[in-house]
C-alpha cells in the first residue's frame, strides 16, 4: 500500500491508495488525496489508477499549500484538464514527507 504524508503550513496532505472494484475490471488501486487542515478535512479517494498522474497533483497540491476546501474543486479541473498537460514531477520534495 503506498501512503505518503506530508505537512506542510498548518496542512498535512496524504496520498493514498485504495482498492475498487470496476465491473469490466475487476479490483484495481485508485489513487487518492486528503488534505487535513486547521479548519477542516477534506479527502478525494478515487482519482486515478495512475500513480503518478495523482502524485503530479499532490505534489503541486502541498507546493502551493492548497487548503482543504479547494481540494474537490481543484481535482475537478485536474481531470477536466485545465491544468497544463505537463506539471513537473517531483521526485523529491522539500517538505517533511513520510511513504
Amino acid at each position: 500500500m503506498v501512503k505518503i504524508v506530508c505537512k506542510k503550513g498548518d496542512n498535512i496532505y496524504t496520498l493514498s491508495v485504495s482498492t475498487t472494484i470496476i465491473e469490466e475490471v475487476g479490483a484495481v488501486e485508485v489513487y487518492g488525496i486528503r488534505i487535513m487542515g486547521k479548519y477542516g478535512t477534506a479527502e478525494v479517494d478515487d482519482i486515478s489508477v495512475d500513480y503518478h498522474y495523482v502524485r503530479r497533483l499532490f505534489d503541486l497540491l502541498v507546493e502551493e499549500e492548497l487548503y482543504p476546501e479547494h481540494l474537490l474543486d481543484v481535482v475537478e479541473d485536474y481531470l477536466s484538464g485545465a491544468f497544463p498537460k505537463i506539471i513537473p514531477f517531483r521526485w523529491e520534495i522539500e517538505q517533511s514527507c513520510i511513504a
